[in-house]
């Protein structure tokens, strides 16, 4: 566990001694990412503890034979782990997006995206999907709106995946079932279900 200008010693002795009581689960299980829920820690609103695998970290690129057995542990909030991501993923969720040495940071919802919006030209690479920022998906999702021919597949923390289209007004389908909304309530709904626990 790091932490970088925001140290904060209960915090760091709940993470570990919540990780300590996990230590086979945090060791044993074979994701390279994993949120271990039912953690807390008065003061702040982190709701899970984040492990991550030493092949999928670069905590001691100096020193390959120390990074190959470390095991990184971090506060952070369940919306923001899958446990489904691959290496590669996990290694770009947690060295790029989740900032976890800032032990104040704001949670930073796993979304990730395929799209492609015809209009614009903004899209994907082919259907291979990509890691964004709620902001920024919120604002691509935006620019669907009256573009029939454009497409956009989400995917949540929960595994969740979801088609959205335009075709007259918004068209949300999880596989299921198709819900019609307006162009407030699918901004609602992507916030939700991002960022809901």
């Amino acid at each position: 566990m790091s932490s970088k200008d925001s140290y904060d010693a209960e915090l760091c002795r709940a993470v570990l001694a919540f990780a300590r009581e996990r230590e086979a689960e945090v060791i044993d299980r074979p994701e390279p990412l994993i949120a271990l829920p039912g953690f807390s820690c008065l003061g702040r609103d982190f709701d899970v503890v984040g492990r991550i695998r030493p092949q999928a970290h670069r905590l001691f690129p100096r020193d390959p034979d120390l990074n190959s057995v470390v095991f990184g542990i971090f506060p952070a909030y369940s919306s923001e782990i899958s446990g489904t991501e691959s290496v590669d993923q996990a290694s770009e969720r947690f060295g790029r997006m989740l900032k976890v040495s800032d032990l104040n940071r704001m949670p930073s919802p796993y979304v990730l995206v395929s799209f492609s919006n015809p209009k614009s030209g903004a899209g994907t690479i082919g259907e291979l999907p990509v890691f964004v920022s709620p902001d920024y998906f919120v604002h691509e999702l935006r620019d669907l709106e009256g573009v029939e021919a454009a497409r956009l597949e989400l995917w949540n923390h929960r595994n969740e995946k979801w088609r959205v289209r335009w075709d007259g007004d918004w068209r949300v389908s999880d596989g299921d079932q198709e819900i019609r909304m307006t162009g407030d309530e699918i901004v609602l709904w992507a916030a939700t279900v991002i960022s809901e626990r």
